[in-house]
């Protein structure tokens, strides 16, 4: 083999695996496009999702200042008929107290 065959032969390899190194790079290339795609559906995906999370979390808000505000009316009411019901049974009370004293009076 001569020196001129010897470097036509390396030359060939070389062309070879630059061919080679092309096609692996333009399938890495093809498969991180199709990562890119789907990176892009997962980012509307996460985005929705987010979007989603937020009314949610907006609504759970809403609803325990809604909670609250039922507890706090449940409160004061109770206090309203809390105080209402003492003064009824000092009133039975008292209307007993009398009623033993007309009988007492009247009857004994």
């Amino acid at each position: 083999m001569t020196t001129s065959d010897l470097t036509v032969e390396i030359l060939r390899e070389i062309r070879d695996e630059a061919r080679q190194t092309n096609r692996r790079l333009a399938a890495v290339e093809s498969r991180l496009g199709s990562m890119d795609q789907r990176l892009g559906s997962m980012d509307e995906r996460l985005e929705s999702m987010d979007q989603r999370l937020g009314r949610t979390e907006q609504g759970l808000s809403d609803l325990g200042q809604f909670m609250r505000q039922i507890a706090l009316d449940q409160a004061r009411h109770e206090r309203f008929h809390t105080h209402h019901v003492d003064v009824l049974e000092r009133d039975v009370e008292d209307l007993k107290g009398r009623v033993r004293k007309i009988e007492d009076k009247v009857g004994h």
